[in-house]
């Protein structure tokens, strides 16, 4: 299976379905890990919904105004154009699977 994987500063993104991948026109799916206290940049995402399903760890997104703590199992979906985040809140690694309703996801910080 080809994929692509991006390296951040808060951890990695390993983009498995998408336009990018060539794999998919109608969605993104992604696996990220994040390591303990580490967080993403909050950011916008304008044209379509995403959600957020934790495979393993402990995390609390921020969806507007609202805080959501999450564990194994759990899973948020944030609407388009909301103002959101992930954050490690546990003492391991995160395992997390997003999902985009676009194959061309726009992305744009906060």
């Amino acid at each position: 299976m080809k994929s692509i994987k991006n390296e951040f500063p808060w951890g990695t993104i390993e983009w498995l379905a998408n336009d990018e991948v060539g794999n998919s026109r109608e969605l993104s799916l992604a696996r990220m890990t994040l390591p303990p206290g580490n967080a993403t940049d909050t950011h916008i995402h304008a044209n379509c919904e995403e959600s957020i399903y934790v495979v393993r760890g402990e995390v609390e997104c921020s969806i507007g105004q609202e805080r959501v703590r999450m564990k194994a199992g759990g899973l948020s979906v944030v609407p388009k154009g909301a103002v959101h985040g992930i954050r490690n809140a546990g003492d391991a690694p995160a395992e997390i699977i997003l999902s985009y309703s676009s194959a061309a996801r726009a992305f744009e910080l906060a």
